[in-house]
């Protein structure tokens, strides 16, 4: 088990005596939704913006930050 534990604790958090999983640990379930829109990306669309599902094509729309501004 404690080889376990030292995957959840990297090694910048060694110092921290707190343990890496609570003592009340329990394992979860996930849920994902069903994917209802059949439609998708050719390949080389789905390369090019990292999906091949136009729904979760999520451009990031921010602006860039400049150098030495």
């Amino acid at each position: 088990m404690e080889n376990y534990v030292d995957l959840f604790k990297p090694s910048f958090l060694k110092k921290d005596t707190r343990d890496a999983l609570p003592k009340d640990a329990s394992v979860t379930m996930a849920y994902v939704p069903l994917q209802l829109e059949l439609i998708t990306y050719d390949d080389k669309e789905g390369l090019k913006n990292g999906t091949i599902f136009p729904c979760l094509n999520k451009p990031f729309e921010g602006r860039m930050v400049e150098k030495g501004v």
